[in-house]
């Protein structure tokens, strides 16, 4: 065990760099503040690690040591390449798809609505996770069409990720969401936009 002394960390770091990345954006939303220092952390463990390994190599005690090395180096390819947010926001969306469209039939029907007349709406208990905040936002609901906005990330202060519900397509969004950035339709009535 000795000889491969490095590679349990490698994998435990790379297992918790993993799950850091593919929540993110909860834990961002929840977290902000303290994310930073935690991303520090997770770099400079890495950073310790990779170069025990190579000093371990170079002192040519161990090909185990060239697993841990690799384990970190796909690590780095994993954070670098790996679309997290695009493989979360559609393997929710094919998840989600009933609680969503529910939530969406309450809002049309005037079952939840916004407090104090603003555009944000708290989701009931059973559904807070279909959203990253637990909360939902109201662009239109209306005679002229629905858009409602499900929270992918809410940025701080501005810039943010939804994916949207419009019962009047892509039209319908740019006439009610403000600077759109991009829009992507992911099935009927459902569209990725990001905003400034």
């Amino acid at each position: 065990m000795k000889k491969c002394r490095y590679l349990l960390p490698a994998i435990l770091l790379s297992l918790v760099t993993f799950a850091a990345c593919w929540f993110s954006d909860q834990l961002y939303d929840c977290f902000w503040i303290y994310m930073v220092p935690i991303d520090l952390i997770l770099l400079a463990c890495f950073i310790v690690l990779l170069v025990l390994c190579i000093r371990r190599i170079a002192k040519g005690k161990t090909y185990a040591e060239f697993t841990s090395a690799a384990v970190l180096v796909l690590l780095v390819v994993l954070v670098v390449f790996f679309p997290f947010r695009d493989v979360k926001v559609k393997l929710e969306l094919r998840l989600y798809d009933t609680p969503r469209q529910e939530i969406v039939e309450m809002i049309r029907s005037r079952e939840l609505q916004p407090e104090d007349g603003r555009i944000i709406i708290q989701l009931p208990a059973g559904y807070r996770r279909i959203s990253t905040s637990g909360t939902v936002v109201q662009h239109k609901n209306d005679a002229g069409g629905q858009v409602i906005g499900f929270w992918v990330f809410r940025g701080v202060p501005d810039g943010a990720i939804e994916v949207i519900y419009s019962s009047g397509g892509e039209e319908l969004i740019r006439a009610n969401v403000y600077g759109i950035e991009r829009i992507e339709k992911l099935k009927d009535d459902w569209y990725y936009v990001i905003t400034d």
